[in-house]
Formats: C-alpha cells, sequence, structure tokens
C-alpha cells in the first residue's frame, strides 16, 4: 500500500510539474514569436527608411577658353513623400586662369547647401537651393577670400528607370552678390543620381 501512494504521489507531481513546464514553453514561444515578429518589424521599418534615402554626383559649370573652370557637387536626401524631398551636400568650384607672361592663377570655391525638391513628373523637379559658399579671388596680385549665401532656384530631369538615374539640372543664382563673384548667371550640372 505505502508502495502505491508513492508511485500514484509521483505520477501526480510528474504530471503537475509536465503541465506546469508545457504551460511555460507555451509562454516562451509566444514571446518568441512576438520577439521575431518585432524584429521582423523593425527591420522592415530599417529598410523603408534606407529606401527612402537618396545620393547624388553632379559635374557642371565646365569651361575650356581663356581657362579652365570645373565644378563638381555631392549631396543626400531624404523623400518625404514620392514627389517631395530634401537634404544637403557640398559644392566645389576649380578655376584655373591663363594669364601672358605669368603664373596661372588659380581659384577654389568651396562651400554647402540645403534642398528641397518637387517632382513635377517621374522625371522633371523643381528644385530650390540655400547656399554657403566660400570664394576665392584676386585683388592686385592677393588672393583674398569673401564668403557669400544666396538662394537658387531651377529644374532638372533624371531619366533612367533603374536604381540609377542620369540627367541635367539648371539653377539661376538668385543673389546679385553671388552672381557677380560666380561670375555666371545660372549654374549646370550633369550626373547620377541613385534611388531617385
Amino acid at each position: 500500500m505505502r508502495n502505491i501512494i508513492i508511485a500514484i504521489t509521483f505520477v501526480c507531481f510528474f504530471l503537475t510539474f509536465a503541465t506546469e513546464t508545457e504551460g511555460q514553453v507555451r509562454k516562451r514561444t509566444t514571446t518568441t514569436k512576438t520577439t521575431k515578429s518585432t524584429k521582423e518589424k523593425v527591420a522592415k521599418d530599417e529598410t523603408n527608411f534606407l529606401d527612402k534615402g537618396y545620393a547624388e554626383i553632379k559635374f557642371g559649370n565646365l569651361g575650356f577658353f581663356n581657362g579652365l573652370s570645373l565644378s563638381s557637387k555631392l549631396n543626400v536626401g531624404y523623400k518625404f513623400h514620392d514627389r517631395f524631398s530634401a537634404g544637403g551636400g557640398f559644392k566645389l568650384f576649380f578655376n584655373q586662369y591663363v594669364v601672358p607672361n605669368a603664373p596661372d592663377p588659380s581659384l577654389l570655391d568651396i562651400g554647402g547647401f540645403i534642398h528641397g525638391r518637387a517632382k513635377i513628373t517621374k522625371e522633371i523637379y523643381f528644385q530650390g537651393e540655400y547656399a554657403f559658399m566660400k570664394y576665392e579671388y584676386y585683388d592686385q596680385g592677393v588672393k583674398l577670400s569673401q564668403s557669400a549665401n544666396s538662394p537658387l532656384l531651377g529644374l532638372g530631369y533624371m531619366s533612367g528607370t533603374d536604381k540609377w538615374r542620369f540627367g541635367i539640372e539648371i539653377l539661376y543664382i538668385t543673389s546679385e552678390r553671388a552672381r557677380d563673384i560666380q561670375n555666371s548667371i545660372v549654374e549646370y550640372w550633369f550626373g547620377a543620381s541613385y534611388n531617385f
């Protein structure tokens, strides 16, 4: 009789322990599923964030007569909507002038900018920029520099169907002071855009 009571107690104890263990395993499984779905959701959100970003590299404002003029522009941005985006970047202008019977002087203008963009169609867009530039210039043979901030407004066109697109952008320099320093009315750029 004593052995039967011990056996019944052992079976009851085993069944209680097994039921408790199964309940804990179920809770862990549910928690694990929740954690997996949360991780998947976070990964999806990160992917969406990265898919909304874009990067561009452009070259322009070329000149080959009485010297050499080259410029480049690098910018990144974020698409808030399929049609609206904003970002910022850097500009670099290099100019070398031909001076007969003397060393040829060169100037390096550098600065940054912020921009906003609105797509009119899938290829054509309107862009507004605000540039913060530091310009070099010569005054009586001495190289000096001055800063000038100016808004720019213009249109662009990007062609292509893949992640990489190629196109042109023309921006009107609205500040007369910046136009005088830059000796130009517009900036024009040719380049590539990733995830336009």
